[in-house]
């Protein structure tokens, strides 16, 4: 079960924009670096770089998606195991256009849909202005004007900044505006250290700048930013492509794989992924197939889990363990893990929110049933695993 939403009418005239110009590169593709623009796949986070030749792992189930600096997008769906440039031949895939295994491999470019504008420039704005409440990389581009952005934390305000090699410093106070230029008393070299001080004098964090390069715009930027460390900078030329052309998806599977075996009574960890910030819950079906709510564990625990961040279960988000079944004579002791990540809170919506690991009545487990049932304007998405006890 699956109910997704595209963003809005720029996203779906890009997507058939898109589409339409799809060209499957036969032979071997060229060569470079590629930027993660989503993936559900553990170990790869929007605003990773993949450099020229790495070796890329999407395991099954998982699925994760790829921008080269010339425009050139590639979505992989696992399993696969190997360099981005060293995909099958369009032979491979049935012949040039087709899409085969489940569309497995799918490859476009961007600036196929620059007519209708691609969602990059959306971003573009906002790459250079720093945020001095956030520790850390940042970029800042050569031989032009660099903002600064008022802190979320009022404990910030004014903020002073301070050259930690140099010891020269500068207050800022955001008192005309919600941005202000970066001060002309801290030269802006590549990899000086800034301290951030608060009103009371106490540094709270330091920044490292990264010089780099503006020429360029879009997939080449990204990339760019990507190499130099500055993921969360990346993130808003990537976020609009993202949401474009890569709806809500969920990676579930356990420490021993998608099709995992156990022994009675054995320890079982859940691995979790989602490729955008989501609201997750997950229930387990047992011998008796009765649901009961694992996740969140507890009605003060949070749904909300960060996109990009694996999640096992049990963990600190979970603390209660999961065990396989006993068997009980000949009967099957299998259990089923399902989970569903949604775009907003459900917990109001949920059965059972409040009776975490205890199972829910039929009714209440119908209810859950036509609940799921009835979000059609809700991204909602669904997947599972089977756990066979030996």
């Amino acid at each position: 079960m699956a109910h997704r939403t595209l963003s809005g009418l720029v996203a779906a005239a890009l997507t058939l924009a898109a589409v339409g110009a799809v060209g499957f590169t036969a032979g071997r593709a060229a060569a470079e670096q590629a930027v993660v623009v989503a993936s559900t796949a553990p170990g790869y986070a929007q605003g990773q770089l993949v450099p020229d030749g790495a070796a890329v792992t999407v395991p099954d189930g998982a699925n994760a998606m790829f921008l080269f600096a010339n425009g050139r997008m590639l979505r992989i769906k696992g399993p696969f195991d190997g360099p981005l440039d060293r995909m099958p031949d369009a032979s491979g895939w049935g012949g040039v256009g087709s899409l085969v295994g489940g569309e497995r491999f799918f490859q476009t470019d961007l600036g196929a849909a620059r007519a209708v504008g691609t969602p990059m420039q959306k971003g573009e704005e906002q790459v250079f202005t720093l945020d001095p409440g956030r520790a850390g990389i940042q970029c800042v581009k050569s031989g032009g004007t660099v903002l600064l952005r008022k802190p979320a934390d009022p404990a910030l305000i004014p903020a002073t900044l301070r050259d930690e090699n140099r010891g020269a410093t500068a207050t800022l106070r955001w008192d005309k505006g919600a941005t202000v230029p970066w001060p002309r008393e801290l030269p802006m070299t590549d990899g000086t250290a800034v301290s951030v001080a608060g009103p009371d004098g106490r540094v709270r964090h330091s920044m490292t700048l990264r010089v780099v390069s503006a020429e360029g715009q879009g997939a080449e930027l990204a990339v760019r930013l990507a190499g130099a460390g500055c993921a969360t900078q990346a993130a808003f030329l990537l976020d609009p492509v993202r949401d474009s052309m890569a709806p809500l998806n969920l990676y579930l599977a356990t420490d021993r794989g998608l099709y995992p075996t156990y022994r009675s009574g054995e320890t079982v960890t859940l691995v979790l992924q989602t490729n955008r910030d989501a609201h997750l819950y997950c229930y387990l079906r047992n011998t008796r197939g009765q649901l009961t709510p694992i996740y969140p564990p507890g009605p003060a625990a949070s749904s909300l889990v960060e996109g990009h961040r694996t999640l096992t279960l049990a963990g600190d988000r979970m603390p209660v363990p999961l065990r396989a079944a006993e068997r009980s004579g000949s009967l099957s002791a299998d259990q089923e893990v399902r989970c569903f990540a949604a775009g907003r809170d459900l917990g109001a919506d949920l059965p059972g929110r409040q009776d975490a690991f205890r199972p829910l009545s039929d009714e209440a487990a119908a209810r859950l049933e036509r609940t799921l049932a009835s979000l059609k304007q809700t991204e909602l998405v669904m997947a599972q695993v089977i756990l066979r006890v030996e």
